[in-house]
């Protein structure tokens, strides 16, 4: 009798677990709210795979600064990633870099400009000057000072180099559609490229002797356009990319003065800065004409007047607005030309001497981000605080 009182309480419990059973897999699973759930990843250049920006920070159109390690010039940037690179020469080219100088590549966060690393460069390797981002992160920088192009993985840190002619002087680069490079080769006179499959390199003679090709830029429509920037010459010359990297260049004289760097907006139309002139300079393809806008209005009466000198140096066409958008490094100004009314607008930074040159580069947020040679500084400003 005891056991099967034993036997039928058993049973019961078990009749009960069941039914319990049931009714768990039958109803909704209800987990407790958690507060601060969901966090954004840590910074890491270990991704492999698109990342939002707002899985690095929330986007910010607050202005910021943060200091390079050495002196910084070209700025790219690798929107899928979300990061902001910046070549750190350590040094300016023109007045010479000691090829022992290896330099840094600036790692820092689209979203917010935070300072994210440095990746100092290995022996053997000096002074990154521009800096291209490709389409899987890898960021690319030319080296005048030894006459090479270099590349380094953000996800391996693992850095390649491939040697030029000797005094070939590599300055500005680009992509093209198909993902190959194309650089400026200053000294040599000579258009590069780098098939970044093969490694195949080309270099094409530009039709001008001593032209000292210097800023290069891919337009909308697949074109390279580049700079010739050597004195008296005054012209621009641009070509339609190959598979093969043999291009047929053509130029195109221009009234401005000694282009320095160029780009291009949506419309076509090309872009360049003019250097010592104080002048943007712009040319359209489609009519063949071009035009130059001074761009010292309200800072001296000319350019020659300016107590400081002024240099054009940056430029980059901010496609949301159209405006043009400049560096002054002597005036140590950033500013904008508002190319249907020829206004100008410029801001001049606060610390004296800061030089911004090279670097400059406008984002689809409205933000410009700049370098400062001599401040060494890499600055971001919403667009529309410079007014």
């Amino acid at each position: 009798m005891k056991n099967k009182m034993i036997i039928g309480i058993l049973l019961a419990l078990m009749i009960i677990a069941g039914a319990g059973l049931v009714w768990a897999l039958k109803s909704p699973l209800t987990v407790a709210k958690q507060t601060n759930a969901v966090h954004s990843p840590p910074y890491s250049v270990n991704r492999t795979d698109e990342i939002p920006l707002i899985a690095h920070r929330a986007l910010s159109i607050v202005a910021m600064q943060d200091p390079t390690t050495l002196i910084p010039w070209g700025v790219a940037l690798d929107k899928i990633h979300g990061f902001v690179w910046v070549a750190e020469p350590g040094c300016d080219p023109d007045t010479g870099c000691p090829a022992t100088t290896q330099g840094v590549l600036g790692q820092y966060a689209l979203s917010d400009g935070g300072f994210i690393s440095d990746f100092n460069a290995p022996n053997g390797y000096s002074s990154p000057l521009f800096a291209a981002v490709d389409a899987v992160g890898n960021v690319w920088f030319t080296q005048p000072t030894t006459s090479a192009i270099g590349e380094f993985n953000p996800q391996t840190e693992k850095w390649s180099l491939w040697h030029l002619k000797k005094g070939s002087t590599p300055y500005d680069l680009t992509f093209d559609n198909e993902g190959n490079l194309w650089f400026t080769e200053a000294n040599a006179n000579r258009i590069g490229f780098l098939n970044t499959h093969t490694n195949q390199i080309v270099e094409n003679t530009i039709p001008t002797a001593n032209s000292s090709p210097y800023g290069i830029t891919l337009d909308h429509n697949g074109t390279v356009w580049f700079a010739e920037n050597a004195t008296g010459i005054n012209q621009i010359g641009s070509f339609q990319p190959t598979a093969s990297g043999t291009v047929k260049i053509t130029e195109y004289a221009i009234n401005g003065l000694r282009p320095h760097l160029i780009t291009t907006d949506k419309a076509g139309n090309v872009w360049f800065s003019e250097g010592f002139a104080g002048q943007v300079g712009e040319f359209n393809p489609r009519k063949g004409i071009d035009a130059s806008f001074f761009t010292f209005g309200g800072t001296c009466a000319s350019a020659g007047q300016c107590s400081t000198g002024t240099h054009i140096s940056g430029i980059y066409v901010d496609n949301t607005t159209g405006n043009v958008w400049f560096s002054d490094s002597l005036s140590h100004r950033i500013g904008y030309l508002v190319p249907s009314t020829g206004q100008i607008v410029t801001k001049t930074l606060p610390k004296a001497n800061a030089h911004p040159h090279d670097g400059l580069i406008v984002d689809s947020n409205g933000r410009v981000w700049f370098t400062s040679e001599f401040a060494l500084t890499l600055t971001m400003w919403p667009t529309s605080s410079v007014n």
